[in-house]
């Protein structure tokens, strides 16, 4: 009787300097892969016969859009969080788009103000959340045997997904204070720009970047096609959700003359469909949470 082969080493892989996927040999002739973005979502590494088709995505699973219940997983909260989130700011947007067709309480700019305010603290719980499962997901320890420690703080420059969840967090925490600095009365237009749009612009910047980002690693590289993998859909709804948050934060440049009632409209409504992109994006977080096949 022979020996079974042992497995060969753990190959890392990604563009550049990154690394979005390790690969492993197995004694049956096929390839272990563990992507960054399955990996840090607690999801298992899927079986090629090929290193090439390591950078394929695999297909989703059709019973996981039949489950939505995991409060024991992080992801399942990140998912949560950002709908709720994206829920607060799709309805103020809306509202202050047609206000004429909006109920009488949204109609009040005390009320939105504070409807986006909270929503972006549901924005910051998410993208913090998010971070963290980034950090403690790292796919460079992927396919390692040995127990790991739970991390509250850490750098890696190497994984796309922590880079993205980074500067994502830092753009929620500048909307934090664009939304806030917005119920401040009494403002004149440079302190406007100063306060509300200049935060909301960099925040919006941010979400760009950490949308590429997050196409990058679902990628592996700078761009893919994969209609069939829920993390590929997830990362290109939230890559439209923050180009429209972007082109909403250039509509509402405020100037010496007052902004133009077409200016205003753009705003809101682009900010109006970012916010739909954004909740499109979290609830298919949740069954890519349950996507184990």
């Amino acid at each position: 009787m022979t020996s079974t082969p042992p497995e060969h080493a753990v190959h890392s892989r990604g563009p550049g300097p990154f690394i979005t996927l390790r690969i492993r040999r197995l004694s049956s002739g096929l390839y272990l892969v563990a992507t960054s973005r399955r990996h840090r979502k607690g999801l298992p590494a899927h079986e090629v016969e090929e290193p090439a088709h390591a950078i394929r995505n695999p297909p989703a699973s059709a019973a996981a859009f039949r489950r939505v219940w995991a409060p024991g997983r992080i992801g399942w909260w990140i998912a949560v969080l950002f709908a709720i989130g994206s829920i607060q700011f799709m309805i103020g947007a809306l509202a202050a788009t047609w206000p004429n067709a909006s109920p009488e309480v949204l109609r009040d700019a005390g009320t939105l103000g504070w409807i986006f305010f909270v929503g972006s603290i549901f924005f910051t719980s998410a993208a913090w959340l998010q971070w963290l499962e980034a950090l403690n997901g790292d796919v460079s320890t992927a396919l390692a045997h040995g127990p790991k420690r739970w991390k509250w703080f850490g750098w890696r420059p190497r994984n796309l997904g922590y880079l993205a969840s980074l500067v994502q967090l830092a753009g929620t925490i500048l909307f934090n204070f664009n939304t806030a600095d917005a119920m401040l009365p009494g403002l004149s237009w440079q302190q406007q720009d100063l306060l509300i749009w200049t935060p909301n612009m960099i925040g919006s910047i941010c979400f760009l970047v950490a949308s590429y980002l997050a196409y990058a690693e679902v990628s592996h590289g700078a761009g893919s096609f994969a209609p069939r993998s829920i993390g590929w859909w997830i990362a290109v709804i939230n890559l439209a959700g923050s180009v429209a948050f972007q082109l909403s934060a250039l509509e509402s440049f405020v100037g010496p003359a007052p902004s133009s009632h077409q200016m205003l409209f753009w705003s809101t409504l682009w900010t109006s469909i970012g916010a739909t992109c954004f909740l499109v994006g979290a609830y298919l977080l949740i069954p890519e949470v349950f996507d184990t096949d």
